[in-house]
Parts: C-alpha cells; structure tokens; sequence
C-alpha cells in the first residue's frame, strides 16, 4: 500500500519541479535580451502610451525595448520623430501598418522603409532622439540581437549626419 502514495509523492515533487523550468520561448528571450546586453544596448520593458487624439494610434504598446545611445552626445536628447506599429491618420511614406506618431520628413521613412526588411522582426516603436534610438519589436523566432544592433546603428547614422 505505500509504492502507490510514494509514487503519488514523487510525481507531485517531479511535476513541480518541472513546472519552474523555463519554456523553449523563455529561454529563446532571455538569450536574444543577454545578447542584446553583450552588444551594449540598454534593454528594458515598459510601455507607450500614445495621445491618439493626435495621431489616431489608440492601443498602448509594451514590451521590451533595445536602445542604442550616441556616446558622442551628452544632452538630454530631443525627439526627432516616432513610428507606432498600428494604424493612425498619418502614415505617408510608411510601409503598411505603420504610422506617424510624431511626423518625421520623408527621408526618415525612406530611411525606415529601406531598413526593415533586414530587422527580421514587426516593428512595435521606433523613437528617434537627437542622442539615442530605441526599437520595440515583437521579438519573433527570427529575430537576433546583431539584426538589432544593425538597424539601430543606421537609424543613429542617419541622426550624426
């Protein structure tokens, strides 16, 4: 009588244990984010509130964001321009599904438009400063911390000119 309850017992401790394991995606995350990290660009979650009263963008955007800082700069930094990856009133110039949140000039979504393909991954946010740019992207299976490190320097190269 007491295999059946000592099984019962190991079960119980082997099903916890194996709960706390992180899932292949976990895992996939936490080695792209490290990656990112390795590459000096500043990683962290939040989330973008967008004034759709202005744009027409209306859901807020969270997730894990990649900065890329120009260490050439030490002001605060100015926004240049902002891309939101939904629907909104402006879009000229953007490929399908994105919007002007914050208009930038035409060469800016040439730029962009150029640019995305190599990113691997759906755009989220892009927010241009004067100093520094951040991506949001949907962090799918194919994306990779070097395709990021790619994009943001471009985007950044762009900025110094």
């Amino acid at each position: 009588m007491m295999w059946p309850i000592a099984i019962l017992i190991g079960l119980i401790v082997f099903g916890s244990v194996y709960w706390l394991k992180p899932s292949p995606r976990d895992t996939r995350l936490a080695a792209l984010r490290l990656d990112a990290i390795k590459r000096h660009l500043q990683v962290r979650q939040f989330t973008f509130t967008p004034e759709s009263a202005k744009n027409g963008v209306r859901d807020p955007v969270t997730g894990t964001s990649y900065t890329m800082l120009n260490t050439k700069k030490r002001d605060s930094g100015v926004l240049l321009w902002r891309v939101v990856g939904q629907q909104g009133w402006e879009a000229e110039g953007l490929p399908e599904g994105l919007a002007w949140h914050d208009r930038g000039s035409s060469e800016d979504a040439a730029l962009l438009t150029s640019l995305l393909p190599s990113l691997n991954d759906d755009l989220l946010l892009l927010e241009v400063f004067s100093n520094r740019v951040t991506l949001m992207a949907a962090e799918h299976k194919t994306a990779t911390a070097e395709g990021y490190e790619t994009f943001l320097k471009a985007i950044l190269a762009s900025v110094d000119r």
